[in-house]
């Protein structure tokens, strides 16, 4: 069941287009998933349409909603999104159509053709390179009953659960849920036992983990992320 979902600001902003690709692309897997914000989208866009007849058509840019939409490669159907949160859960690992439409474009050759920087013992990151987007955006992988190493945000960063949970201090999180955490939060996910978890993430900027280890090491590892990406 999902218990976390984008507030009235993501929802709103992604049905006027007006997110980064990252943030869209984040939004539309948790939409894959969701039923419940599908409807509040689709409302929003009824709405946006109907205000947007009302208005101008000079001080519009022309095209702009389906031009993000062809991006992000979602088309808008909101019962294409519904069957396609029934092939995230059926399709193969090694198929990019386990993966929420809205990945297609970015994983072409399925998740083990990615070019993934070992994390420890316990997780592995694969960087997605979007051209133009400012925010980092990446697939974690984490083993069953792994804990990601302690990190504090630096800017704000969002979760989407793909498979498999996770818990941290403030709750427990499954498949669908979209998480947000803001600069300044401490945060160490832990994978349940009985699945590994494979999660979206988009960065507004690199986190900073926590532990002398890992802060002196940090440099290391994000110049392994930025060649790979």
């Amino acid at each position: 069941m999902i218990s976390y979902h984008p507030d009235s600001r993501f929802l709103t902003d992604f049905a006027s287009a007006n997110l980064s690709l990252s943030e869209a692309i984040c939004v539309s897997a948790h939409l894959e998933f969701c039923g419940k914000c599908r409807g509040h989208v689709q409302q929003l866009a009824d709405l946006g349409g109907r205000l947007l007849s009302r208005i101008n058509p000079g001080t519009l840019q022309e095209g702009s909603f389906d031009s993000l939409m062809k991006r992000v490669d979602i088309g808008g159907d909101t019962e294409e999104l519904a069957k396609s949160s029934e092939a995230v859960e059926s399709a193969p690992e090694s198929s990019s159509v386990g993966l929420p439409r809205a990945l297609h474009r970015l994983v072409t050759k399925g998740l083990q053709h990615l070019q993934w920087v070992q994390m420890g013992k316990a997780m592995r990151i694969a960087p997605l390179r979007i051209d133009g987007d400012p925010r980092e955006t990446s697939l974690y992988d984490i083993k069953a009953g792994g804990q990601m190493i302690e990190h504090e945000h630096r800017g704000e960063e969002i979760t989407v659960l793909l498979k498999g949970s996770f818990s941290d201090a403030e709750g427990s999180y499954s498949r669908g849920d979209f998480v947000v955490r803001n600069a300044g939060e401490p945060h160490q996910p832990t994978a349940t036992q009985d699945m590994d978890c494979l999660c979206l993430v988009s960065l507004q900027r690199p986190v900073k983990p926590g532990g002398w280890f890992y802060r002196l090491v940090e440099p290391y590892v994000q110049y392994r992320l930025r060649r790979v990406s």
